[in-house]
């Protein structure tokens, strides 16, 4: 049984997130009407709820909040610094929005108009 209320669709973006307290920076994974995963070396406990800002392809910045379903973290002890920075972005969250702006609805018609199902 499918327990997502939509399809995830892939997508590369630049986002910033914050518990309140430090803003940190990531990779848009994936979205779905109602979440989106971040690729991170910085994953939070799930629970914890963020603020985000999603920049689209054209600059605009997309506001979101959210609460943290998920985190992978891959042990990556023993290997070169090269596949660390390969690597480390197979970290991240799975994030399930709690406010969704008129500005994020518009951005995930937009992207399933145009983009193959995962």
């Amino acid at each position: 049984m499918e327990k997502r209320a939509c399809k995830r669709r892939i997508k590369r973006l630049n986002i910033t997130f914050s518990d309140g307290k430090v803003e940190y920076s990531g990779i848009s994974s994936d979205f779905s009407c109602n979440g989106l995963f971040i690729r991170t070396r910085k994953g939070f406990s799930e629970g914890t709820i963020l603020t985000m800002k999603l920049e689209s392809e054209d600059g605009k910045i997309i506001p979101l909040t959210g609460t943290v379903k998920r985190t992978i973290k891959i042990n990556i002890s023993g290997f070169n610094i090269s596949s660390y920075k390969t690597s480390s972005y197979k970290n991240g969250m799975g994030i399930q929005l709690t406010s969704i702006s008129e500005e994020y609805n518009n951005f995930i018609k937009e992207l399933y108009s145009t983009i193959i199902v995962r």
